[in-house]
């Protein structure tokens, strides 16, 4: 019987697509559980220890002591959680997003790892408890280090640290335990093809959208090297320092890009109190120091030709549209522009979503103001990716229809 028992579990493996788990498999909340503490645990010490390389670097260890330097790579790890920070009183809200992506895919690793090398779940029940897991221990851990490190005059926010891990951990660690335990697919397979088909085409939109802004941004990082790189001389850091500048800006490099996204919209986005930077107008005046601002285009009129840059979206709605109905195919011109309608209204609002976590205060005054207009962006993706959205899935529809009916 134990043989029998033995054969069935390894045929469940193959048949829900995943490595077939040892015999004397763990059980899943245990899985998950160790899944958390390492993601978490092992997150938080890179991070101290590239503070503590960072102040080694900047003056030997000269001021401060280690755990200062402790204290500020857990506090770097709960702000790339979202946690925010105070210091001495001024708000600095804009979360790193590279940071943010780093930590949701160790998230998602260690919970499919965790998926993939426990025991099968006898139904979505025991999955759920396994999440549950997960999630509280993960958060558990990210309250108690928000505690820990608050005492300074540089403080996260416990409310949003609560929330901001509860969140990442709880989809993240949800998802790839689902992965990993072969569920996933079948999750998948009992939503209806038409909202499959419009979160795909949604989905499509918004990375197609993020790779056009991420061109803009390389390009203009590029014409923009030679005055970053004077403005680097000119603040006389040193390694350390130099260091510790470059790993910030890769840090919100992926928040240029969303912000791209606002400026391919047309809105654009602020740098500051009552700036813009839009294909339209640019108008900034003085910026901060910082290597990354270099990029940003000089004040005044801009080139006419640069409103031509306000049909990308329309363009990344066709694409992304087109390729959901060439995936989730449909005869029926209804359906057909159901869909592309519904992807373009869908990748609108991701979008807009995306640009709502990339801004934020970074001090009080003119810096309390980066970001999009958000009511403005969402009206601009609507428009421009709803038009796409209905124009492909019309087009890729009578396409379709008419190679059906020379095949036939």
């Amino acid at each position: 019987m134990t043989d029998l028992l033995s054969l069935g579990e390894r045929l469940a493996g193959r048949v829900t697509g995943r490595p077939a788990p040892p015999v004397e498999a763990r059980p899943l909340p245990l899985g998950a559980l160790m899944a958390s503490l390492g993601a978490a645990v092992g997150t938080m010490l890179v991070s101290m220890a590239v503070a503590v390389v960072g102040w080694f670097l900047a003056d030997g260890g000269a001021h401060g002591e280690t755990t200062d330097a402790l204290r500020v790579g857990a506090t770097g790890w709960l702000v790339g959680h979202g946690s925010g920070l105070t210091v001495s009183g001024t708000p600095m809200s804009v979360v790193p997003l590279g940071v943010t992506a780093l930590l949701v895919l160790v998230v998602y690793r260690f919970a499919r790892w965790a998926g993939a090398t426990s025991e099968l779940p006898e139904d979505d029940r025991a999955l759920g408890l396994a999440a549950v897991a997960h999630t509280g221990s993960y958060v558990v851990i990210a309250v108690v280090t928000c505690v820990l490190v608050g005492g300074g005059s540089a403080a996260p926010g416990l409310g949003r640290t609560l929330l901001a891990t509860m969140l990442l951990s709880g989809v993240a660690g949800t998802l790839g335990l689902a992965a990993g335990c072969g569920r996933l697919r079948g999750w998948v397979e009992l939503v209806p093809p038409w909202i499959r088909a419009i979160c795909f085409g949604a989905a499509a939109i918004t990375l197609v959208m993020l790779a056009a802004a991420s061109l803009i941004v390389a390009t203009s990082m590029v014409l923009g090297l030679n005055e970053a790189a004077g403005l680097m001389s000119q603040l006389g850091l040193g390694t350390g320092d130099t260091v510790t500048y470059a790993l910030v800006a890769l840090a919100v490099v992926p928040n240029a890009v969303v912000l791209g996204a606002a400026y391919l919209l047309g809105p654009g986005f602020a740098v500051g109190t009552g700036t813009v930077v839009s294909p339209t107008v640019v108008s900034i005046g003085a910026v901060p120091a910082f290597p990354l601002l270099a990029a940003l285009p000089d004040d005044g009129a801009t080139h006419p030709w640069l409103a031509g840059v306000m049909g990308v979206p329309v363009l990344a709605a066709i694409v992304g549209a087109a390729l959901a109905q060439r995936h989730y195919a449909v005869t029926a011109w209804d359906s057909a522009a159901l869909r592309g309608f519904g992807s373009g209204l869908g990748g609108a609002v991701l979008v807009t979503a995306v640009v709502a976590i990339a801004g934020g205060p970074m001090g009080t005054g003119r810096m309390a103001d980066i970001g999009a207009p958000l009511g403005e962006v969402l009206v601009a993706a609507v428009m421009a990716m709803c038009t796409g959205g209905l124009v492909a899935g019309l087009v890729t529809a009578w396409w379709q229809r008419r190679r059906a009916a020379a095949a036939r």
